[in-house]
């Protein structure tokens, strides 16, 4: 499935979605503004891309690839909330709660969230389902995105250490996803399970420094939130070759994931 087709896909979802809540019909369509506000939809890019390596079918990936999605969704529209970030602009357009309201960016953070387990019930049965609603709770929750987003709101005096676990928590843990449900959907055993996750979890890290080292340059980012506040710019450049290094070695592991691979040098040439 192409990305267009997963956007086809999506969109009539929440079509379906407005004519069956009715009542609520402006607060779906300020769902749809939040969901397709131009994101590059990296993380299903990436369960697409395994699933054609791994020989899944592509229908049996969209529950998670749009679930993932919706979270991620979710989570920009808590993170610019007034409490959190506080913003009012994101990829160009106003953020939600600009737009709509700040009764309506929490409300729809927890529509988003909750449709997300949904979508997986209707996609998944058996142990496929068990284990991949349990790999999203872990990743999204406390133990993951939130815990991140926790000490990213809650701790002020910052070290290399707690910038690692931050990123790790608000960022890697959503791309430790992709990769695990992958896994489960293609019956994998558990150990090659576990070396998913952890590349999963080294490009999710390789992504948030690369975007550290994007911020540098942007006027309204503030330096305490980015690791370049305990870091120098040689030191953050060589972080991110170290992580390529590991990302390379560990692809080798696993032997053959052309495609996945292929995707993976693309994150290596990001560019701002």
């Amino acid at each position: 499935m192409s990305l267009n087709e997963f956007e086809k896909r999506t969109e009539a979802y929440f079509t379906n979605l407005k004519g069956e809540n009715e009542q609520v019909a402006d607060f779906i369509d300020s769902l749809a503004y939040s969901f397709f506000s131009g994101g590059k939809r990296v993380r299903p890019s990436i369960l697409y891309t395994l699933s054609d390596d791994l020989k899944i079918k592509t229908d049996e990936v969209f529950s998670a690839a749009f679930a993932i999605e919706l979270v991620h969704t979710y989570s920009l529209i808590h993170d610019d909330l007034p409490a959190m970030d506080d913003d009012e602009y994101r990829r160009g357009k106003l953020t939600h709660h600009a737009k709509f309201g700040e009764a309506s960016a929490i409300l729809a953070g927890d529509a988003l969230l909750t449709l997300a387990f949904e979508v997986l019930s209707d996609g998944y049965d058996g142990v496929k389902l068990k284990s991949i609603l349990k790999s999203l709770s872990s990743c999204a929750g406390v133990s993951g995105m939130v815990g991140g987003q926790v000490l990213d709101c809650l701790t002020t005096k910052r070290s290399t250490m707690i910038f690692n676990q931050i990123h790790y928590l608000k960022t890697a843990k959503l791309f430790e996803f992709c990769f695990v449900s992958a896994g489960h959907l293609a019956s994998l055993k558990s150990d090659k399970i576990q070396s998913f996750e952890t590349l999963g979890r080294n490009l999710g890290l390789l992504f948030q420094l690369q975007d550290d080292l994007f911020d540098l340059d942007k006027s309204d980012e503030r330096e305490e939130e980015n690791i370049i506040s305990v870091v120098s710019k040689t030191q953050l450049e060589n972080l991110i070759e170290d992580k390529k290094a590991g990302i390379k070695k560990a692809l080798e592991n696993l032997g053959s994931l052309p495609k996945t691979s292929s995707l993976i040098d693309q994150v290596f040439k990001r560019v701002k």
